[in-house]
């Protein structure tokens, strides 16, 4: 049952959500028209899902699939084939990010390359490749296959390097695979390795928080993402992942933990780069997220068009099936209605937790007021301030105003997850 100070947030989310969008606006995915085609793109990054895993962690409500040999085959055939299909209704567009997640990317290293040969023959790669890895998975040969093909960036899954963590959310491993898959590509020569870490999960302390911080650190950690463990217990999602000791944080202890990591980060020489990213040195940010535009490919995958969003088929299926006859895998689109991008860029600065101010009337447009009231209203509630052209998160900004982005994004994921798991072809979902 939620707290008072959850639904508190619920209720604070809705009313800014209607604030900014009006109260009859929906955001309606719907099934594509036959004849749709996505408008042209020059520049923009690109997405790969890898839905395959062996171990399915109780907490991860993305798109997966048990891990199966004779998958690989027929899912690296519809992957290239998608791309295809992109390439020849975008054009040659300049590729400046490359994410590979999923799922377990590397256990499908021979497809992941050869899904990246054929990007390079399609689009033109300008910028970094980056790819999330599990424990379990790193050795001395996955790292070859990476700097093969010529991955810079890296994060590790290890979310716990106490085992008594790892044995809650379910993770098959032993705490001493996390610190030697670290140690190994700490020491590989990529441009940056993140670590992923969890807090907040049931009995952990202040302390537990901040031993996996040093610890991560003393490995050769570049960058380290910290985040909560999230709400899809009370959800629908939750239900369908048969959750049942994994459940949402105390909002106070939450609070504590948080708090915790901001003032151990800053006394260790890394500064945040995002709600929950922190960074040293002079390592390229590791991002899995802010990215202004970009393309899925792979089943559940979505992209960012300059007109809307679309969304692939959950169904990997579904997905081999469309995408080998040479016909679209998006299952939904959402256009963007009057200025929902300006929205939606708005949104990602404040995961960023810096906003420029100089171009709001540009990206914005005639919203552009309503957001510098709402900005203003941050700034006078102590949860930001103004530095030079841009509005800086204060610590306080940063957990609460997150906080209230952690329930839109649950409300939208659980919705559109939901049914998209229902059905590989939804014909309409409101979020």
């Amino acid at each position: 049952m939620n707290s008072p100070r959850h639904t508190l947030v619920h209720l604070l989310t809705r009313a800014i959500r209607r604030y900014l969008v009006g109260p009859e606006q929906r955001w309606v995915f719907k099934r594509p028209s036959q004849d749709w085609r996505p408008p042209p793109v020059k520049r923009t990054s690109l997405y790969l899902h890898v839905p395959f895993c062996r171990h399915f962690c109780p907490y991860c409500p993305y798109t997966k699939v048990p891990y199966d040999k004779s998958l690989l085959e027929p899912y690296t055939r519809a992957a290239t084939a998608e791309l295809d299909w992109w390439a020849e209704r975008i054009g040659p567009a300049e590729v400046t990010s490359i994410y590979i997640g999923g799922g377990t990317p590397t256990l499908a290293l021979d497809s992941v390359a050869a899904i990246l040969k054929r990007m390079r023959e399609r689009f033109h790669l300008t910028g970094d490749i980056c790819i999330e890895t599990n424990p379990a998975d790193v050795n001395a040969e996955t790292v070859k296959r990476l700097q093969d093909m010529e991955v810079a960036l890296v994060s590790l899954g290890v979310e716990s390097f106490q085992q008594s963590n790892l044995t809650t959310i379910g993770r098959g491993y032993p705490s001493v695979v996390a610190e030697q898959a670290l140690a190994l590509l700490a020491k590989s020569g990529f441009a940056s390795v993140n670590v992923d870490l969890m807090f907040a999960l049931p009995g952990q302390t202040t302390g537990d928080v901040t031993t996996d911080l040093a610890h991560a650190v003393a490995l050769g950690a570049d960058q380290l993402t910290t985040y909560p463990l999230f709400t899809f217990p009370y959800t629908s999602v939750g239900k369908y992942l048969k959750l049942k000791e994994v459940r949402m944080p105390d909002l106070r202890m939450r609070h504590e933990h948080y708090k915790a990591i901001n003032l151990w980060c800053g006394d260790h020489g890394y500064e945040r780069v995002s709600v929950w990213g922190f960074k040293r040195g002079a390592a390229p940010r590791y991002s899995s997220v802010t990215r202004d535009g970009y393309i899925g490919i792979g089943p559940g995958a979505g992209s960012h068009l300059p007109d809307g969003f679309v969304l692939n088929t959950f169904d990997l299926p579904s997905y081999v099936r469309a995408a080998c006859a040479g016909l679209s895998t998006t299952a939904l689109r959402m256009p963007f209605m009057n200025e929902m991008s300006g929205w939606w860029w708005l949104y990602w600065r404040f995961y960023d937790t810096r906003i420029p101010l100089s171009n709001l009337d540009e990206i914005l447009g005639e919203d552009a007021l309503k957001a510098r009231h709402l900005l203003r209203f941050i700034q006078k509630a102590g949860l930001a301030f103004q530095q030079g052209g841009q509005l800086n998160l204060t610590q306080a900004g940063a957990f609460w105003l997150h906080l209230v982005q952690n329930y839109f994004a649950l409300n939208y994921v659980n919705t559109l997850w939901t049914q998209s798991r229902r059905e590989p072809w939804p014909q309409a979902v409101p979020v």
